[in-house]
């Protein structure tokens, strides 16, 4: 049987018409999974200040101690499901939180990049710890691991390095009488950790080992800025004899030298393994100046720290090796586009890290694991909360060989231990700390110190 053209339009149209007159509405057709997706919103935003305890570890802006500071985010749904997260710490963010999350209730939790505007303007480690606890969420929702959500895996173990930090002894006088320590530490073994005093090259060398003994590292940071520049060459010399001459160092002394000192030290870390000279200088210009004086790869977590610095980082070439932090560029979708803007760049990423507890540590690591540039062994203060203070329901997160491993469950992978929260808050209120004062926690073991410049 043949059909006219004719013939063939009016079926046709036939056809359309009685197709459209049975067409269900759009929901109707959507899985049931979906509609309950496309339902989910948020009823309410928990955010939890904590203090955790922290060793007097040593920089060039003075002593950490006794405790640091954290913010802990959660996000509950209409749902009963609730994301997590963990940002920066202090009085100021924790207040910013608190104005915002009003906002959010009765959003969608997939909707997150519609927060971005506003969160940023506060602070962008508000936003990412919004942005984490979503996507958080969305992976309990979906069992999908956070980086699956974020493309999936590139590597299934992201590599650290040993983060290594001059020292006074847990249990230093300066320490015990702090006004603000409220838990029960004291003296010898009942001290926060076992490391001792570790103020020269020596020490610093044996410490760098027992890391190694300990975690597997094979990439070793010294934090500098606390001695002078020459015993701190020759910590990093005395580390390396101990490591045979064949693992990786790096050197950070947080921009307190001045150009010609930070080109005099590059020219005795000639004949060490450099993996590379991380901010000897401040700004993007004497960044800039140095890598083209000394031919070091260069990095950096405090020339460019933010997106809107990246214009001016074209300009000055500061760099080879950027230090992401989701807290600092505000999320890890931001670092992945991080990623992308570091390979027309011909950059390299590791990551920066502050003390932290597990949450973000399970951040770092689905972050290292999607993002192909992050090439670099990251920072990690992990190593220095010891084990049983941590936030999350069991033991610290484990490091072996140097590596972790993405956690196996939806989402981040990791739950908030309802006791040690409180524990963590309650500490938190009893102690007054609201914000960082490395400077003047320094001047309890030195009151003559002051700001080292080189």
């Amino acid at each position: 049987m043949s059909f006219t053209r004719r013939q063939w339009l009016a079926t046709a149209a036939a056809a359309s018409t009685g197709l459209l007159s049975h067409r269900a509405p759009a929901a109707a057709v959507l899985p049931a999974a979906a509609r309950e997706h496309r339902s989910l919103k948020i009823t309410a935003v928990r955010i939890t200040p904590v203090a955790l305890p922290d060793p007097p570890i040593l920089y060039a802006g003075g002593a950490h101690g006794p405790y640091f500071l954290r913010n802990l985010v959660e996000i509950e749904t209409n749902a009963g499901l609730v994301g997590i997260s963990e940002t920066r710490g202090g009085e100021t963010l924790t207040r910013a939180l608190e104005a915002a999350a009003p906002s959010l209730v009765g959003q969608s939790p997939f909707a997150f990049r519609a927060f971005e505007a506003a969160l940023m303007k506060a602070s962008p480690a508000a936003y990412a710890g919004i942005e984490l606890a979503c996507l958080d969420l969305i992976g309990r929702l979906t069992g999908l691991r956070l980086c699956e959500l974020l493309g999936g895996p590139v590597r299934d173990r992201v590599e650290f390095c040993s983060y290594l930090f001059f020292r006074y002894a847990a249990d230093h006088p300066a320490v015990l009488d702090d006004p603000q320590l409220v838990d029960a530490r004291g003296r010898g073994e009942n001290a926060l950790d076992p490391w001792g005093e570790v103020l020269t090259p020596e020490a610093m060398a044996e410490m760098a080992w027992q890391f190694r003994q300990k975690w597997g590292f094979r990439f070793h940071k010294l934090k500098a800025g606390v001695l002078t520049p020459e015993a701190e060459i020759e910590t990093l010399q005395a580390m390396n004899a101990r490591f045979g001459g064949v693992e990786p160092l790096r050197i950070d002394p947080n921009a307190c030298w001045s150009v010609d000192t930070a080109v005099r030290v590059a020219d005795r870390l000639r004949d060490l393994p450099l993996d590379y000279y991380e901010d000897p200088v401040s700004g993007q210009e004497a960044m800039g100046e140095v890598r083209r004086r000394t031919g070091l790869k260069m990095s950096t977590n405090m020339c460019v720290t933010r997106m809107s610095h990246l214009p001016d980082a074209v300009r000055h070439q500061p760099v080879d090796i950027v230090l992401a932090d989701h807290h600092s560029f505000g999320g890890l979708t931001t670092c992945q586009a991080l990623g992308t803007f570091a390979d027309a760049m011909g950059w390299s990423l590791s990551q920066h890290s502050n003390n932290h507890a597990g949450v973000t540590m399970a951040a770092m690591i689905h972050l290292g694991a999607v993002v192909p540039q992050l090439t670099y062994a990251s920072d990690t203060h992990y190593v220095w909360l010891p084990e049983g203070h941590d936030l999350i329901v069991g033991p610290n997160l484990p490091i072996k060989d140097g590596h972790m491993r993405v956690p196996d469950g939806p989402g981040l992978g990791v739950d908030l231990d309802p006791a040690k929260v409180a524990v963590a808050h309650e500490r938190y209120l009893r102690s007054g700390m609201r914000r960082r004062i490395d400077a003047e926690k320094m001047l309890r073991f030195d009151p003559n110190w002051k700001r080292p410049r080189y």
